[in-house]
Formats: C-alpha cells, structure tokens, sequence
C-alpha cells in the first residue's frame, strides 16, 4: 500500500510507503512488565510474548530476551524455525531488491524495497541491521523530504523499543533538522509526541508537558504508542510541570482527557492526585499518590526510573502548596491535614529545607513550622544591579573597541 503526496510546485505525485505499524510495541511493554521482580502474572505474560513473538517471527528478539535479559527460557528448536523464516523472507526482499537494480526500475521502485528490507528488521527487532538498511541504504536512496523523515521514524520507533536513549536523542535531532527544512503538519505534529515520550523518559518533564499536551488534540502517532498512553503522559507531565490555573486548564478541563477517562484506568489514577493537589483535598492526595505509583509510574517502561522522584517532588509540590497559605502552620495540624504522623511529616519536610526546596524552617520546641517567603524584591533589586553591571562592562568594553580604531575622532 502507499500513500500519495504532491512534493514540488509542478503537483508531481510522489508515492510514498505508508506508516508501517513496527515494531510492535506490545511486546515491548509485556516484556518490561515481566522483568519487574513484582509481576505475580509472569506465566501468563510469558505465554503472551512468546505468541506476539512467533506472529511477527521476531527470530533476533527472541534471543535477546533468552539470552541477554534471560527473562524466558531459550528453545534451540523454536529459535530455528524463527531464524529460517526470516532467512527466507530477507532472501526474498534482497533478490526483489537485485531485480529492481538490474532492470535499473528507478530510483523511487528502489528506495522503497530498501524501505520494505529496514521494515522487516524492524518488525523483527533486529536493530543492528534495521539500522544499517535503513540508515545507509533507504534514507541515502529516499527521493523526498517526507521520505528521508519517515525513515528516520522507523528507526527511532526502534530505539524506543530498546530503550536505546542515545540513540534516540541523536535521530531526533536530525527529524529536527530535516522538519525545519519542510516537514509537513503531521510529520511536526508526530515528532511532537516522539520528542514529549524521549523528554518524559529522560525526565524532562518541563519539556514533556509542553509537547505532550499540545500534541493530545492532533496525534497521529498510533505507530508509536496509543492515544491513552499519550493522555496518561500528559497528564503526569502536566501535574508535575504545570502551574495551577494550566493544570486546570490543560490537564483537569481538557475534553481531550474527558473524553476517554472513563476507559482508561491509569488516566482515572493521575487525574484524581491532580485534582487532589488542585482543589487542595490534602486528606485524599497521598491515597491517590501511592495509587499513582501504583498503576502509572511502576508499570510505564518510561516512567518506572523516574517513579521515586515523581513522588517525592510531588510531596514537595504538595507541602509547598499548603504552607504557601499560612506564615506560622502547628506540625499537628499540618500532619492531620495530610492524614499522617506529626514524626513521619517532621522527617519528610526535613527533606527539602536544608536544599531550601521549601522556604521554611521547623521549630520542634513549639511544634510548629514557620514559613520564610524570599524577599521578592530584595531579589528583583539584585537582578536589577547585576543586569546594569553586565550593561555598563559591555558599554566600556565598547568604547575602548571604538578609541582602538579611531572612529571616536572628529574631522
């Protein structure tokens, strides 16, 4: 199947392959859920690879789970017949591509069996060759812009099938570049959401949130992830990055979220922490902060490292909140609000003052928590004189440069 595009001013019609949906992202998932110590499903998760597996005849994939993660028992038998089926489709899309050259079909006819070989080592996760059909031979014979972009797409797509962070960061960039360039609406609207995932996976979750909720009402990108997935992201982005009235705004009133809420369990477990720390409900945040650790941080492949310090600036996030509204708060009071041991919450606030993450102090003699709000204008006073001081350095630094060349003196 392809798709058409008109690519220059003359309406040429270019065809193109259309998004191929690989790799299949589902084993991926099953296979992370089931390398976490925790999983009390692993027999039924493990049954359920090995079918994604033998369906997709992922022959190289196989072996990198027996061998490499060793999460599954290897069978020399079963990783034969995987080996000899994709032996015999690689031979078959290699002798089309020996054909294609010979009969010199042209360049498109080329660039295309090339793109099918990459595709079928994607959809194999054999990344090294994917990578080198792909990278050297489909990208380097692609006859448009649009071409070179989705290639580049399926080879991130692999990455993030392995994790691959480096790897992921380095093609990005060059999407980037080649979009700046001429990339149309869907493809920026698709690297939008690749480039929220690879922010969010590296804990950038400023970043995340910006791309992720602008790319929830135009995604495309079923090749990559689902739209609850993208929604489930947003959302931990969102409470994590964005203000109070954004939160509300973006994240709580979002039709988008509203939407699919009632389907998608993980979303239910994010939106009810956000609207907990919106609507300052201290009693109910951290129930929903442990269910959220639960059933979105621990289970996401891209969220499960970044899972202990989600909840711990959350908790932050929280006390901040709440101590912003008061100059002088008793421990009791602020542990009842909280739903928690006055000692569990002096040792947790004893967390954040000493780096200064909260702006208050802890008088353990009175039992109460005083807050020390900076001077904002003492600070808007000092960013004040180190901004004239760089000005006036810059203007010296002028004039010599003019007396140096002699444009200072008068005729």
């Amino acid at each position: 199947m392809t798709r058409e595009e008109s690519d220059n001013e003359d309406d040429n019609v270019v065809l193109e392959p259309e998004i191929l949906m690989v790799p299949n992202f589902e084993v991926s998932d099953k296979t992370f859920l089931l390398s976490l110590s925790q999983n009390n499903n692993s027999q039924s998760l493990t049954n359920e690879i090995i079918d994604l597996i033998e369906k997709d005849e992922m022959g190289p994939f196989y072996k990198y789970i027996t061998q490499d993660l060793k999460l599954i028992p290897f069978d020399q038998s079963k990783y034969d017949n995987l080996i000899a089926k994709n032996n015999e489709t690689i031979t078959k899309l290699n002798d089309k591509i020996k054909i294609l050259e010979k009969n010199d079909e042209g360049a498109l006819e080329l660039s295309i069996g090339w793109n099918d070989l990459g595709a079928y080592y994607t959809k194999i996760g054999d990344f090294d060759n994917a990578k080198k059909i792909l990278l050297d031979n489909a990208f380097n014979t692609a006859i448009s812009l649009g071409a070179k972009i989705d290639i580049l797409f399926m080879i991130v797509r692999l990455g993030f099938f392995y994790d691959d962070k480096i790897f992921i960061q380095e093609k990005l960039k060059q999407i980037e570049s080649l979009i700046e360039k001429g990339g149309d609406w869907e493809r920026r609207n698709r690297y939008k959401t690749y480039m929220g995932i690879y922010s969010l996976s590296i804990r950038d979750f400023t970043k995340a949130a910006e791309l992720l909720v602008d790319s929830l009402a135009t995604f495309t990108s079923v090749e990559l992830t689902s739209y609850e997935n993208v929604a489930m992201y947003a959302s931990v982005a969102g409470l994590f990055a964005l203000e109070r009235t954004d939160l509300k705004t973006k994240i709580i009133d979002s039709p988008e979220l509203l939407s699919i809420m009632t389907n998608t369990p993980a979303l239910q477990s994010i939106t009810s922490l956000t609207i907990a720390l919106y609507t300052s409900d201290y009693s109910s945040f951290f129930p929903y902060l442990l269910e959220t650790y639960n059933n979105v941080l621990i289970p996401s492949k891209f969220l499960n490292k970044h899972a202990n310090f989600f909840i711990r600036e959350m908790r932050r996030k929280c006390y901040a909140q709440l101590l912003d509204s008061y100059k002088t708060l008793s421990l009791q009071s602020m542990a009842n609000s909280f739903g928690v041991s006055v000692e569990f919450l002096d040792n947790d606030l004893s967390k954040f003052i000493p780096n200064k993450k909260l702006n208050c102090i802890i008088d353990r003699v009175n039992g109460i928590v005083e807050t020390n709000r900076p001077d904002n204008k003492n600070s808007q006073y000092q960013l004040l004189i180190k901004s004239g001081d760089s000005l006036l350095t810059k203007l010296q630094k002028y004039s010599a440069a003019v007396k140096l060349t002699g444009d200072d003196r008068v005729a």
